[in-house]
């Protein structure tokens, strides 16, 4: 018997998505120094790393970073004036981490290594570094109601302008890597972007599921005031075929691009006789064959059942044209998992207890609806498109 999937995944520690701030609805993001935006509406608030020598640290309690010595008066004026004036008034740059670079004054350059996979840890700089390093780092902030603390991904607004609602899929979405503030007026966040694939190298392509980010080691310092909230990314496991279904709204990641180094993304799993990977918003069958278990996307058993019947009229009569359109959305009539039309051709896969949808009946067996050119219907059993077992 056939086996179905969509999608698999394994829940990191992250917070639920909650946002309480209105938010601009313009899309791709550039490549670098994303929005630094800020009416300073209500004031963000960072909440100390370091914990009081009286409480007692429990073993969860991450061990708390020193911090720089207290400003004079002057010199915190002189900062905050600083910061008021600049736009933009600090830098983040990254080099490969087996490089070990210094800086000027001989100190190595501190390292990213919990950026998702090994292949994204670098080294990094921010500058300028000595009013980077007057700030006094946390380990949390507050935005409104709302507190975020290092780890999770948050939601960054694109610019000033205000909705009604929320549009998370517009947001920008990085992941708090530090939090530094000189008052609850400058709260500023070192963050690692999470792109969309459209905003990468390469684009979109046909497997990238509907809420697909892909972590990256592209950072950027933002101003704690561009923050909408927080998000849950989950991280998907698509070697996994055992792990649970996940939400078709959850936002999740499976593959790294290593902005920062070598430009390239991780590889993912090809399966099918096309060998390209899985996409999680659409379904995949599974060979029942001991000997083959191999995974196939349900769009290429409906090419392959057009092609095979178109290519039978082509023997006695050339046909109008080669190409082949599919579709795996199902129409309103229909609950065919996925569509393949050639000429005059027409196959339609239907999958038994499938789609899962109340305005559609579920198919009761799984099946290749063939629609001829003479408005004949037939119907075939799936077949593997590799070992050509029955597919039940």
């Amino acid at each position: 018997m056939a086996r179905t999937k969509q999608t698999s995944v394994r829940k990191p520690a992250a917070a639920p998505l909650t946002t309480h701030k209105t938010v601009s609805q313009s899309t791709s993001p550039p490549q670098s120094n994303k929005a630094q935006t800020g009416k300073k509406v209500p004031r963000a608030k960072a909440e100390p790393a370091s914990t009081p020598r009286s409480n007692k640290a429990s073993a969860a309690t991450a061990k708390s970073p020193s911090q720089p010595l207290d400003l004079s008066d002057d010199d915190r004026q002189r900062l905050k004036e600083w910061l008021d004036k600049s736009e933009r008034p600090f830098s983040v740059a990254t080099t490969a981490l087996s490089k070990k670079r210094k800086r000027q004054s001989g100190e190595p350059q501190p390292a990213q290594t919990d950026l998702y996979e090994d292949r994204l840890n670098v080294q990094y700089e921010v500058k300028p570094k000595n009013s980077w390093d007057s700030l006094r780092r946390y380990k949390k902030f507050t935005v409104g109601s709302e507190s975020m603390a290092v780890g999770q991904v948050i939601l960054v607004k694109h610019d000033d302008s205000e909705e009604a609602k929320i549009d998370v899929g517009a947001q920008w979405k990085g992941k708090v890597l530090e939090v530094r503030a000189l008052d609850s007026e400058h709260v500023y966040l070192r963050v690692a972007w999470l792109n969309r694939p459209e905003d990468l190298p390469g684009g979109r392509k046909a497997y990238h599921g509907k809420n697909e980010l892909i972590p990256t080691n592209q950072m950027d310092i933002i101003d704690a005031m561009s923050v909408n909230g927080s998000v849950e990314v989950m991280f998907w496991n698509e070697k996994d075929d055992e792990s649970s279904l996940m939400n078709e709204e959850q936002y999740f990641w499976r593959q790294t691009f290593d902005y920062a180094n070598t430009k390239t993304f991780s590889k993912l799993r090809q399966i099918c006789v096309d060998s390209a990977p899985q996409n999680p918003d659409e379904m995949i069958v599974q060979c029942g064959n001991k000997e083959c278990r191999k995974w196939l996307h349900v769009k290429c058993i409906a090419e392959a059942a057009v092609e095979e019947a178109a290519s039978e009229k082509k023997k006695s009569k050339k046909a109008k044209s080669n190409s082949v359109s599919t579709s795996t959305k199902s129409s309103t009539q229909s609950s065919a998992i996925a569509v393949a039309e050639k000429n005059d051709y027409r196959a339609e896969v239907f999958v038994m207890g499938t789609p899962n949808d109340p305005k559609l009946v579920p198919a009761d067996t799984t099946e290749i609806a063939m629609f001829l050119p003479d408005g004949k219907k037939l119907t075939k059993a799936l077949g593997c498109l590799f070992c050509g077992v029955e597919i039940e």
